[in-house]
């Protein structure tokens, strides 16, 4: 009998491609639905909420270009209800899709030590465990921290108000996407980012990010000092350059990043940051024992922990385990999609072009917004080793880049890649400048 512990993304896919192998697989989650903090705490909240605010931001648009006489009203306590009822139904879906493979579904939370694992009080050792409970928010230790007001991404949505003024303390992906949310809610935003907004990210991604975020008060290099407030929160005290001061706020967001959820596992060889060790085959120290997912650490992606949990599954199974692609494709969800992948390959010659119009950005042509495309190749030949695309919906056009070039594709194989139109991924056409600008020099 094989366990597997957590049934978000990398846990379920493990326990499925187990079932489907022909193992006898339980798959125990501590919540009655399955999906894991993905469906309900991570990546669908900021899908649910940002559909909402793209659509606000549209008939602002169009109602400046007198298309559109009014801007719709939105009641947020209706949409969190709303979003609520389509994650159930999600789960629903994935409650049946993962039993019909076979797998038995359990409730409950477990303590694991080694390679035992307790659940309600019983023990049990089997054949092979998976542990892949994700991650948790990482919180810093400021003075004020548990003021009511104060939330993280997991529970954000547990107030049903807008707040009028929100300070939200972190400079990446997390913070940037709520920015956006609420800023276009109406709400009054600002980030207060430790170090540089978006560090680490495409420059032109940063560029494209603040114009979205022009409403947003981004405050760079600024480190949280302690939160004020006695019954509730009112703002929150940072140092910015030296400087001490004061923001005034009646909700905050902490968005500092992810922790790897490993609280309840013991006996098993963790990192600095508490995530279990694992080799290329999601093996633990302990023979028997894999893990996968956010719980193994960064890069805290969906795809990337289903796929390792599919790998820890494989090696149980005896298959041929397959790797983790060098391009990891990524995205950051504002008015626009940014998706993007680098290599460790530092030598880059960058070039770069405007988005196509298309769907979802004809109307902002006006303000010169459709978007950008990046693609940086190494100095002198054709092999690419970086890409950026933000358009609408660009997360799909770069993903399967990203896998092209994971095989070794390089620039000349595109030449004769024909495009979908209209569209506005602006790849094949800065690809095909790219062949054309070669061959003339030649």
């Amino acid at each position: 009998m094989i366990t597997v512990i957590g049934g978000g993304p990398a846990g379920r896919l493990a326990s499925m491609h187990l079932a489907l192998g022909g193992k006898e697989v339980v798959l125990i989650d501590k919540r009655k639905e399955l999906g894991g903090q993905c469906l309900h705490k991570g990546c669908m909240v900021i899908c649910a909420l940002n559909d909402i605010a793209r659509s606000l931001e549209d008939c602002r648009n169009l109602k400046e270009l007198g298309v559109f006489d009014t801007v719709p009203a939105t009641d947020y306590s209706l949409a969190l209800k709303g979003m609520k009822k389509t994650q159930e139904k999600i789960a629903n879906v994935l409650d049946k899709e993962t039993r019909d493979c076979g797998v038995d579904v359990v409730t409950g939370e477990v303590s694991v030590n080694g390679k035992e694992y307790t659940l309600d009080g019983e023990k049990t050792k089997p054949d092979s465990l998976i542990i892949a409970t994700g991650s948790i928010p990482a919180i810093p230790r400021v003075e004020g921290i548990g003021l009511p007001g104060v939330y993280n991404p997991h529970t954000i949505t547990e107030h049903g108000i807008l707040p009028e003024k929100l300070a939200i303390i972190g400079g990446g992906v997390i913070a940037a996407e709520y920015g956006y949310i609420f800023s276009s809610l109406g709400v009054e935003t600002e980030i207060i980012s430790r170090s540089s907004f978006l560090r680490g990210k495409p420059e032109h991604l940063v560029k494209a990010a603040k114009k979205e975020l022009e409403s947003v008060n981004i405050r760079e290099n600024s480190a949280l000092q302690r939160i004020t407030g006695e019954d509730n929160v009112t703002g929150a005290d940072i140092i910015q350059k030296g400087a001490e001061l004061h923001t005034e706020a009646d909700m905050i967001l902490i968005a500092t990043g992810l922790s790897p959820n490993s609280g309840m596992i013991s006996g098993i060889k963790k990192g600095n940051m508490g995530e279990i060790t694992v080799n290329e085959k999601m093996e633990t120290d302990i023979p028997g024992v894999y893990a996968a997912g956010d719980v193994t650490g960064p890069p805290f992606l969906t795809p990337v922990a289903r796929l390792e949990g599919i790998i820890a599954a494989d090696n149980i199974l005896g298959k041929k385990v397959r790797s983790i692609p060098e391009c990891i494709p990524q995205s950051i969800k504002l008015r626009y999609e940014h998706s993007f992948f680098e290599t460790d390959n530092e030598d880059r010659t960058e070039i770069s072009i405007p988005a196509p119009a298309g769907p979802g950005s004809f109307w902002y042509v006006h303000k010169g917004h459709t978007g950008r495309t990046m693609i940086s190749t190494e100095a002198g030949k054709d092999n690419i080793n970086g890409m950026y695309l933000g358009s609408p919906g660009s997360g799909p056009a770069l993903a399967q880049m990203a896998h092209n070039i994971s095989k070794s594709a390089e620039t000349p194989d595109f030449s004769e890649y024909l495009e979908v139109h209209p569209s506005t991924d602006g790849i094949p056409y800065l690809i095909k400048y790219m062949n054309q600008m070669k061959e003339s020099r030649q």
